[in-house]
């Protein structure tokens, strides 16, 4: 089924390729707008394939500035495999300065594994679940404590019930060498042992 969501990004090509994801949304003003969301893809040769994800929540600026700026500086020959940003995956909130979208309501970081024929926000998380997450290797999601909290720089990674998943992500988590790191145990995807 097609989400309606437009994707202008060949992600087998070599290169950079600019463009924007279009969500089409009749609103009131027009039956033809259309929600266009900032993407890049840089691939050079194999190697692994980065995507780096911020503005899941709308009012989280410091991850959305950092990837919009990381976009115009960063150069595809100093890149070997791929790497793809979306600075702000709910642009509609982004712009609204709105933790969660005005048109839906949604809160993409809880509409997960999303719908291919629901709202804005429930065909992005279809789009993120089914197209981008799966063609990368890691998936890098900036948060913050948006215009209600503070946060302290950390790392936080889920538990998997891969353990050569797991393995990765603990490995990838000690790399980033945050003062502050978090395993979140989510439920039903965490192995029921750890031996």
């Amino acid at each position: 089924m097609h989400s309606g969501l437009v994707n202008p990004i060949d992600f087998s090509r070599e290169g950079r390729q600019a463009g924007h994801l279009a969500i089409p949304y009749s609103i009131d003003r027009s039956p033809y707008y259309q929600i266009r969301i900032p993407i890049l893809r840089l691939k050079n040769g194999e190697g692994p394939s980065l995507l780096l994800i911020a503005g899941n929540h709308g009012d989280e600026y410091e991850g959305e500035l950092q990837l919009g700026r990381l976009m115009r500086l960063l150069d595809v020959a100093e890149i070997r495999g791929a790497v793809t940003i979306l600075p702000m995956a709910n642009l509609p909130a982004v712009m609204a300065a709105k933790r969660c979208s005005p048109f839906d309501g949604g809160n993409l970081n809880r509409a997960f594994p999303g719908d291919p024929s629901g709202s804005p926000t429930a065909r992005m998380a279809d789009f993120l679940e089914r197209e981008l997450f799966p063609r990368h290797d890691v998936v890098f999601d900036l948060h913050s404590g948006g215009t209600s909290m503070a946060h302290l720089p950390c790392t936080l990674i889920e538990r998997q019930a891969d353990a050569a998943r797991f393995e990765r992500s603990v490995s990838l988590m000690r790399a980033m060498g945050a003062a502050h790191a978090f395993i979140a145990d989510n439920g039903p995807t965490a192995p029921t042992s750890m031996g």
